[in-house]
């Protein structure tokens, strides 16, 4: 049935890709699709405004109790129809993918990319989830979730937005490791799904992996130890918790306040005249001919100190501290070291040499 889909013409989107034109510059939650003409302030009565074809979807699905290929068809051409959405048409979907467990693989991708669209794009601050955001979408993945559509979603959220908090984060950390621990074994699939959690660009360790990360990693090992798991995950074990001992972030993430001072700035438009006047109280031919003869030489300048303050990171980074020698002795335990655990402990004996005499304890254990 897949292949035989046809292209729905799009509205403002199919749901594959950002809603721009529907910005509501609203706080998330707010209901009524008529709330962006209502003055500033005002007490909005409590009522649905759910699209009422979608409505009629939802219900039909939820009594059939199965979602298919056509059924994601007619729900995303009903989903991006009207110009903005509302918080009950992603509530429905949300009740909709906890209510029917039998549903094609199409579902997963319309699901997540409805919520990504309306958290990440829709709402503002546009393309960053701010506390307000986190705490709804907190509220709303409530509870165990399944595998697919509700985890896809949030991964897609921390992968698609330019920084999301800490608290979200862990949280979605917290519903991953959970559903696959709950398994009892980690296949291609979990692997990666993790892989692009914990190198996610909006995550708190930007494409790092953070302590929170590794400590989930090591859960979810311990948990499976006795399943039958990927032949994938041992080699991703290892470079995960390796990355996270030996290895520092290049990307720093600017913060939603930092960005709209940058934009400020590059908004302010300025006379020729006022230009002119400052330059004649301000003169600095000196500096205006080097800039002339040499234009490139601040910003190498600028380049050069942060190349340089990234080798004395990334060299920092490389060496195992005593603190995080002890993490690694208490996260391996008193128990004999599995495949994963023995790859990690030859990969840091090859890229971390001067760290070997923290770790001789496990080294002769795996030994």
């Amino acid at each position: 049935m897949a292949a035989a889909l046809r292209e729905i013409p799009r509205h403002h989107d199919d749901g594959k890709g950002p809603i721009r034109l529907a910005v509501t510059g609203l706080p998330i939650g707010l209901r009524g699709r008529d709330a962006p003409n209502l003055p500033i302030g005002a007490v909005v009565e409590p009522k649905s405004s759910m699209n009422a074809t979608l409505a009629d979807l939802v219900g039909s699905l939820q009594s059939k109790g199965r979602i298919g290929a056509d059924d994601v068809l007619m729900l995303r051409r009903a989903f991006y129809t009207p110009s903005l959405i509302a918080t009950e048409d992603i509530e429905a979907l949300v009740r909709l993918d906890k209510a029917v467990g039998d549903r094609g693989p199409e579902w997963g991708d319309f699901f997540a990319g409805a919520v990504v669209d309306f958290v990440v794009h829709q709402q503002e601050p546009a393309d960053y989830v701010d506390a307000a955001k986190s705490h709804w979408v907190m509220g709303v993945f409530t509870g165990e979730l399944a595998c697919d559509g509700a985890l896809e979603a949030l991964l897609r959220i921390v992968e698609t937005a330019i920084n999301v908090p800490a608290e979200l984060a862990s949280f979605i950390l917290g519903k991953v490791k959970a559903a696959i621990a709950a398994k009892g074994s980690v296949d291609a699939a979990n692997v990666a799904m993790l892989r692009r959690l914990v190198f996610a660009g909006g995550g708190p360790g930007n494409v790092g992996v953070t302590r929170d990360e590794a400590d989930a990693l090591f859960d979810i090992n311990d948990a499976c130890k006795a399943g039958s798991n990927d032949e994938t995950w041992p080699d991703f074990f290892a470079k995960a918790i390796a990355d996270s001992l030996t290895a520092v972030s290049p990307f720093q993430v600017e913060s939603r306040d930092e960005a709209a001072k940058d934009d400020a700035w590059l908004n302010q438009r300025e006379s020729a005249g006022s230009f002119l006047s400052q330059m004649a109280r301000l003169p600095d031919v000196k500096g205006a001919m080097h800039d002339i003869f040499h234009p490139f030489d601040d910003e190498a300048d600028e380049w050069t100190k942060a190349e340089a303050d990234m080798e004395t990171a990334e060299t920092e980074a490389a060496t195992i501290t005593e603190e995080e020698a002890k993490w690694l002795l208490g996260r391996f335990g008193a128990g004999a070291l599995g495949e994963p655990e023995q790859r990690l402990i030859d990969l840091l004996k090859s890229i971390s040499p001067p760290s070997l005499d923290r770790l001789s304890e496990v080294m002769s254990r795996a030994a």
